[in-house]
């Protein structure tokens, strides 16, 4: 299954040690249903759209701080 969402692999590697927990904790419990490869990859779905979130904010965050620093010199200017 391919995603059009970027996962970096810092948050592969949790997702995968999330379901590595999951499959010893079946085997461990009675109560505990199996994660199918598709329940995986909707994991690893979710994980890259909370990722994509969170950069979209950064980014957000960065233009914002760009554009009260040009704002600021744009005053600066102004006022010498």
């Amino acid at each position: 299954m391919s995603s059009d969402q970027i996962e970096p692999i810092e948050v592969v590697c949790h997702v995968e040690q999330y379901v590595e927990y999951e499959l010893r904790d079946v085997k461990q419990f009675s109560n505990r249903a199996l994660l199918d490869e598709s329940g995986v990859w909707s994991l690893h779905r979710l994980a890259a759209e909370i990722y994509a979130m969170g950069y979209r904010a950064g980014d957000q965050a960065a233009a914002e701080r760009g554009r009260k620093a040009r704002s600021r010199e744009q005053a600066k200017a102004v006022t010498e």
